[in-house]
């Protein structure tokens, strides 16, 4: 019996530090006047390089009313770019097509846990 409650805590342990590291980005996505595009439609394309902890570039930029294809390679573990103050979100091999109409700085995070520098994977994405 005690075998079973210690098991029982164990797993309940895990189920709230699991619980404490999720992402609470649903609140600070608000609209930006995006619109989702089909891929086929974009008229450039932009490659974002995540390794752990970390984008390639500090700041990506990308023109006001254009379809972009954003695509996300990944060099090490899985990775996403949320693109806050927006609906759009890229996941590892996969390619976006963005549309921000409305000009201004939008921070990109990576929204899967990927270990222990997680929280400091930021870069920006300036739409002139």
């Amino acid at each position: 019996m005690k075998k079973w409650l210690l098991f029982a805590s164990a797993m309940c342990l895990v189920f709230v530090i699991a619980a404490c590291g999720a992402s609470n980005t649903k609140e600070e996505n608000k609209e930006a006047n995006t619109t989702v595009a089909d891929s086929g439609a974009a008229s450039s394309d932009l490659v974002i390089t995540a390794s752990n902890w970390k984008f390639d570039q500090k700041e990506y930029k990308i023109k006001a009313g254009e379809t972009v294809n954003l695509k996300l390679d990944s060099v090490d573990g899985m990775h996403s770019a949320l693109i806050k103050k927006t609906d759009y979100e890229i996941k590892t091999g996969k390619s976006v097509a963005v549309n921000i109409s409305e000009p201004g700085t939008y921070e990109m995070v990576c929204n899967i846990p990927c270990g222990a520098g997680h929280r400091e994977m930021k870069t920006t994405l300036v739409v002139e």
